[in-house]
């Protein structure tokens, strides 16, 4: 494999700056830190002109209870300071360049929590923006034609349901459709036929079809059983090519349209994941695995305007990885390796026609700011690539926090596996003593932990005084197909050996305090967690945010059950054909076992995880007289969003820690 070093542009004048300890002394990271003053950058995408960015900013401001989104640019020659292009109350999000780089289209949300996010235009420069037109049920996922002359959208058919009774019937969910709407229009197009819902499209190169990837059944779990497929874009029926076994995204046509590249994989959450990259030829109907064997996990790829190659941003052990594969070949040019690249759970770039100038988001111990990338080119050969940051958005958190030292390492686990880790030490020793250890487990577990911000969680708990493990178990990202896979019917087998020989390395390496160690996690780390303090007593304290705790009324309850039953075995089961499976892989069949004093935590309206797992552990421990308490809160879904929530939940985290280790 060929690698080009990667440089930072030494031009530009955004490099952090210099610390003065005398005049700006450094403060400790609080639960309290960030839930003010603190600007992310997501979703950055390049004018075709590669002239500027546009990206989503979003900030807590005074009396609201939520971040408020709105759309940025900024110039790529960094000859101007980033701003705000748009002003709205509510959330601005989906930022998408003009062909022709005059115009700039975004979902925006009003004030009213009635009113329906729609499709607005401005121009480039900014101003007063205008909505193209109005979908009773909100647009997301807008997409311009290649020509220029549409704009592509997903949203829900048919009315809310009425809450009052509740009915469920088989089938009969929303659907979600593809349309179009001309620019100079305000009457949208439906494109694909009522039926059937679209979770992905691309645009083909004459504008003339989509590429989607759709499923038949109206629901989330109807994802995991999705297909790809090809529909004309005046509308018409979708003419399925191929045959998945399992889910695809990142969908890209070749320049002549006679080929569609995509990621695919097993995947444990709806609409993201990394793998292989394939490729289907309409002409023969063959699909091509491009990157068996590969030992990152893709998760976004372009072609180059050659037809011949393609650019690919792949997850690789705690870090991203961009590269050229070819697709005669399938051989690999790896660009760069040592920045983080893209949103956290989609890493992905935003590139010119000719694939040399591409902008993403990165952050490394702070939060994710807009950077540009520009690719040389020498006789047709990659030969380098330079990157320069076009914005700095935190620079008083950058010049004022005290940050402790995170260190990538890799230790041995079942199998001889290599298991890539993110370790941080406590910001302070207190006296001679070892530190107390804090394991925090990944969703997913089709995901990753990164060298990167973590909300700055690691470093509020560093700053208390804990060591933190964060090991990416096999089941997840960054190591291929053959890794990601391996926790298929073993969920809480060699995954969870995985964590215990992370803390046995670091306890080898005389690191952490062996007597005092903590275990936390959400969503899948939630289920870790609660499976860990059932299967052994080393763990003092733990803390389970949205997790499982009983497959069959998880089952039962879900939005998803698909992911239980692809999850649970190497096939497809049901817990009315094996309910043996889910008894054995459930937390709760070992309660009996559990002397770890446990905080549960929960969002009451989790539809992906509902709110009985959290309650059924809670009663579970307190009939065995474990030390437990159950946090539940208001209004929320699967992760916390409102300031307060955030605020009362890294509170207690430490807090609970603090007692019990």
């Amino acid at each position: 494999m060929h690698n080009f070093m990667t440089k930072t542009n030494s031009n530009t004048n955004r490099d952090e700056a210099t610390q003065d300890t005398e005049f700006s002394p450094r403060v400790p990271v609080t639960a309290k830190t960030n839930l003010k003053d603190i600007r992310i950058a997501t979703d950055a995408t390049i004018s075709p002109d590669g002239k500027r960015a546009a990206f989503v900013v979003s900030e807590w401001v005074p009396e609201m209870p939520r971040q408020r989104a709105r759309i940025w640019a900024v110039k790529t020659d960094g000859s101007s300071e980033a701003g705000a292009l748009a002003k709205g109350t509510r959330a601005d999000t989906y930022p998408r360049w003009s062909p022709d780089s005059q115009q700039l289209a975004f979902i925006s949300r009003s004030e009213g929590e009635k009113d329906r996010p729609q499709v607005h235009v401005m121009a480039a420069e900014g101003g007063e923006a205008r909505q193209v037109c109005k979908m009773p049920n909100g647009a997301s996922d807008l997409s311009w034609s290649p020509d220029g002359k549409y704009i592509a959208f997903l949203s829900v058919d048919g009315r809310e349901p009425v809450s009052d009774p509740k009915i469920f019937t088989p089938g009969q969910g929303r659907h979600r459709r593809l349309w179009r709407v001309r620019i100079d229009s305000d009457t949208p197009e439906p494109v694909t036929p009522d039926g059937q819902s679209i979770w992905q499209y691309a645009w083909a190169p004459d504008s003339e079809q989509f590429a989607v990837f759709f499923a038949n059944g109206p629901d989330q779990t109807d994802w995991y059983r999705g297909q790809i497929g090809v529909v004309m874009a005046h509308g018409g029926t979708i003419r399925q090519v191929g045959q998945l076994t399992r889910q695809a995204s990142a969908l890209t046509w070749s320049p002549d349209g006679s080929r569609i590249a995509y990621v695919s994989g097993e995947w444990s959450d709806p609409d993201r994941g990394g793998g292989d990259i394939y490729v289907h030829s309409f002409s023969d109907g063959e699909t091509r695995n491009l990157t068996p064997g590969i030992t990152c996990s893709a998760s976004w790829c372009c072609w180059y305007p050659d037809g011949q190659r393609l650019l690919f941003v792949a997850w690789e052990g705690v870090g991203y990885k961009v590269g050229v594969v070819n697709e005669a070949d399938g051989t690999i040019s790896t660009l760069m390796q040592d920045r983080n690249i893209g949103d956290r759970f989609w890493p992905h770039l935003s590139t010119t026609s000719d694939l040399q100038r591409f902008v993403f988001t990165s952050s490394d111990r702070h939060p994710p700011e807009v950077w540009l990338g520009e690719i040389t080119h020498e006789g047709g050969v990659l030969t380098s690539s330079n990157r320069k940051r076009l914005t700095e958005l935190n620079p008083i958190l950058k010049d004022t926090l005290e940050l402790a030292h995170t260190e990538r390492i890799r230790y041995e686990s079942a199998d001889g596996w290599q298991i890539d880790a993110l370790f941080t030490q406590p910001l302070k020793h207190k006296g001679d003593t070892l530190p107390p250890l804090i394991v925090n487990v990944h969703g997913g577990p089709s995901s990753a932990w990164s060298d990167d911000w973590d909300n700055y969680r690691s470093q509020m708990l560093a700053a208390a005084g804990f060591a933190v493990l964060r090991p990416n178990v096999r089941g997840g990202l960054g190591r291929g197909a053959t890794f990601s896979d391996a926790v298929l019917g073993d969920m809480g087998g060699k995954d969870f050996q995985d964590i215990l020989n992370g803390v046995d390395y670091l306890i080898g390496q005389g690191l952490v305090d062996g007597d005092r160690v903590g275990i936390m996690g959400w969503s899948y780390g939630g289920f870790m967690t609660a499976w860990a303090v059932t299967q052994t007593t080393r763990f003092k304290a733990a803390v389970m945010g949205a997790g499982i705790c009983d497959f069959h009324s998880f089952h039962a309850q879900t939005n998803i059950p698909d992911w239980d039953m692809r999850y649970l075995s190497n096939g497809v089961i049901s817990p009315a054909e094996q309910p043996e499976i889910y008894r054995e892989r459930s937390a709760i069949t070992y309660v009996n076992r559990v002397k770890t004093p446990t905080l549960i935590v929960h969002g009451e309206r989790d539809d992906c995880v509902p709110v009985n797992q959290a309650y059924a552990f809670y009663r579970a421990l307190g009939e065995q007289n474990v030390p437990t308490e159950l946090v539940v809160y208001p209004r929320e879904g699967h992760g916390l969003n409102e300031r307060e929530h955030i605020g009362d939940y890294q509170d207690r985290l430490l807090r609970w820690f603090e007692k019990y280790l």
